[in-house]
């Protein structure tokens, strides 16, 4: 399977002639239009949140339409600058309900993979929030199909960021990142868990399987702290996986 990943596109309605606002808004019309162009297309195309920087209706009204010209199937996750009752309304998800809060997650079956979505937005803050109804709902996904390979995609990385005491990470609290690692040990069908959130490349583990974090599509919005005349201007992954296991990522410059 071939899987071609977008992250952190932070899209606005052009209003003025501000540059952010036109690049970013290009990145993605050439990413798609790249994407389309491929001598393989890929089997399914993921975004990993912040679709919008504000939430906004017309900034999903807007992504929408651009990303609508994919000539495959794409599936999107929620980030911490999304509205899920936008998100929801906007491209026809189904929200499930936690009290008072709605979150997105669900399953998806591409070729002999399975994708789930994570919801990891919070009302309240940027940081990640999985609680237990999300970690609940989480295993209840994976449980419904428990042999079939199966990919995360997800905003906030769920892992630790540094190896200083105590250890950096982007949830509310560290019993989090513990709570989803332990869903992970109990369901071996995850071989690869995608993210992006902190605009940067990263890559880690849980157990054995593979954490990757993409940086944002568009350079203006990278935050690595390597050389920036290496970060191309516009730029998306291509993950392959064969035989049910993740095989490796390709940068796609986009022209």
């Amino acid at each position: 399977m071939l899987l071609a990943q977008l992250t952190d596109t932070h899209i606005t309605v052009p209003q003025t002639k501000n540059e952010n606002c036109y690049v970013k808004l290009e990145a993605l019309k050439k990413c798609v239009i790249q994407i389309n162009k491929l001598d393989t297309l890929p089997d399914v195309v993921i975004h990993t949140g912040d679709l919008s920087h504000n939430g906004h209706e017309d900034e999903y009204t807007l992504t929408k339409s651009i990303m609508d010209e994919l000539q495959v199937p794409y599936l999107i996750t929620a980030g911490n600058r999304d509205s899920v009752k936008n998100l929801v309304n906007e491209f026809g998800l189904t929200s499930q309900r936690n009290l008072d809060q709605h979150f997105i997650q669900y399953s998806a079956d591409i070729t002999s993979y399975r994708l789930v979505s994570v919801d990891t937005s919070s009302q309240d803050s940027n940081l990640g929030f999985l609680n237990f109804q999300k970690l609940a709902h989480l295993d209840k996904l994976l449980g419904q199909n428990p042999d079939r390979p199966t990919i995360i995609f997800m905003h906030h990385p769920p892992i630790t960021l540094s190896n200083s005491n105590p250890s950096k990470h982007e949830y509310k609290n560290y019993r989090m990142v513990k709570n989803f690692a332990e869903i992970v040990d109990r369901h071996p069908q995850i071989i690869t868990i995608l993210c992006g959130h902190i605009h940067r490349s990263f890559s880690s583990y849980i157990n054995a399987s593979p954490v990757l974090v993409m940086p944002p599509l568009c350079k203006k919005l990278h935050r690595g702290i390597i050389d920036q005349s290496t970060v191309p201007e516009i730029a998306f992954r291509l993950h392959s996986f064969q035989e049910n296991a993740f095989d490796k990522t390709t940068v796609v410059t986009v022209n």
